[in-house]
């Protein structure tokens, strides 16, 4: 693909992340474009997901563009085993040539053929693997090379971005959030004389509680979660530090 086709695609991309409504409904498209962009007849977006119960990570695909087997779609599997799952423990990405004669022959899905390249890349968001891009079969020319690894990389970059977008927008259509934004606007209105009434250390928890349930269900993982609450302690940590400073004669 040539430099100025390729920068139609990433326009496309970009301009899709903008304006999808949601997710789910969006990797479907995702998955089109980014077969589309780098010139393969299959594109396959796996997520990290917590199974329900024992709370194991695990990888599922939520998104194709092509042919893939129904028990591909419908069967998740470990971060230790087949090509994606070692790509999402490494985080680095991958490019095999002659799929069926390499290492990772055993966990092929589809019947040999004379060229079996595949190309599997990290979604990294803030250093941590949220899922996997699996790319093959190339329409104008028989073998994918090492330009279309780092095509593949650069588009997984913008699928992040997307999932970022829509996991903050997510968020921010929660009670909790909206609750928060409506008293962020009603305190500009009025003296900020008030206090809390009642169990100050039961409505914290209840805060808490509520925070932690509506940003997994949008999407957040736990490390992320963890970020937060790491975030909000660094910045109590600074709050007092002033405090003590201020307070000093």
């Amino acid at each position: 693909m040539g430099e100025q086709a390729f920068s139609l695609q990433m326009t496309e991309l970009a301009r899709f992340v903008e304006q999808t409504d949601s997710l789910e409904q969006g990797l479907d498209t995702l998955a089109r474009l980014v077969a589309h962009a780098m010139g393969c007849s299959h594109c396959s977006i796996m997520l990290v997901k917590q199974l329900e119960g024992d709370g194991r990570p695990m990888l599922r695909v939520e998104a194709h563009h092509g042919y893939l087997p129904e028990e591909a779609l419908s069967r998740p599997i470990s971060l230790d085993s087949g090509i994606a799952g070692h790509v999402a423990t490494t985080g680095q990405p991958l490019f095999i040539e002659n799929l069926h004669e390499s290492r990772f022959g055993a966990f092929a899905q589809r019947a040999p053929k004379e060229f079996d390249d595949i190309i599997s890349v990290p979604i990294l968001l803030e250093d941590s693997v949220v899922g996997v891009i699996n790319i093959d079969s190339p329409e104008t020319r028989p073998r994918l090379d090492t330009d279309d690894l780092k095509m593949a990389t650069v588009l997984a970059l913008t699928v992040a971005q997307s999932i970022r977008i829509h996991r903050l927008q997510g968020l921010l259509k929660t009670c909790f959030m909206q609750s928060i934004l409506a008293r962020a606007g009603s305190d500009r209105k009025k003296p900020t004389t008030d206090h809390v009434d009642g169990d100050p250390d039961r409505l914290i928890r209840v805060i808490a509680q509520t925070l932690f349930r509506e940003m997994k269900q949008v999407g957040f993982a736990r490390d992320h979660i963890l970020g937060l609450a790491t975030e909000l302690i660094a910045r109590v940590s600074d709050n007092l530090t002033r405090d003590r400073k201020d307070a000093k004669p």
